[in-house]
């Protein structure tokens, strides 16, 4: 597994990011509270626009121009990632599924692990989770109500995410981050 690893992530955002803060990440997200990064630069830039997208959308008396958008390049200690304990997902199956249902379920970061890897379930799938949830694809937690699930989110165009949720494992792991240009 950790040949497969990467170690240069990239994170967007419209926050102008210092030091990374655990407890500044949002609750019921794919993998809990915590820090997010992507492997890919071009979904990290995506990621970026559409939180600039909302923050604008959601402030009624600010400008577009009170929002800057900021791409980060993070990269990670490959000993340090070797000590921790990492949830793999190499694809968007029942298991990966099962695992983003109960963190967006459950507030904070529902398991024990260090690191969790695997595909991105963004934000656009919360109609198809809710879908799900109020039983319209079939019985909550039945094999062919998460296979319409699955179905429907497109699991093919994912993105690959890095989730860390706790702060001694950002510290201990993250070698460096810099702040590189988007464009």
């Amino acid at each position: 597994m950790y040949q497969n690893l990467k170690y240069i992530l990239y994170h967007g955002t419209i926050a102008t990011i210092e030091k990374i803060d655990i407890s500044q990440g949002k609750g019921r997200k794919d993998f809990g509270k915590g820090f997010y990064m992507a492997v890919s630069r071009t979904q990290a830039v995506g990621m970026m626009h559409k939180k600039y997208k909302e923050a604008v959308r959601r402030s009624r008396n600010k400008r577009d121009s009170d929002f800057t958008e900021h791409l980060y390049q993070i990269e990670l200690d490959a000993v340090a990632v070797k000590t921790l304990k990492i949830r793999f997902f190499e694809q968007a199956d029942e298991d990966w599924l099962d695992f983003v249902l109960m963190c967006r379920e459950k507030r904070g970061t529902p398991h024990d692990c260090d690191m969790v890897i695997g595909p991105t379930a963004d934000d656009d799938t919360m109609l198809c989770l809710k879908t799900y949830w109020d039983g319209l694809y079939g019985t909550v937690g039945s094999s062919e109500a998460k296979r319409i699930l699955l179905n429907n989110l497109e699991t093919e165009n994912l993105g690959i995410q890095y989730f860390i949720g706790k702060q001694e494992v950002a510290d201990h792991v993250i070698k460096s981050m810099k702040e590189v240009d988007w464009r």
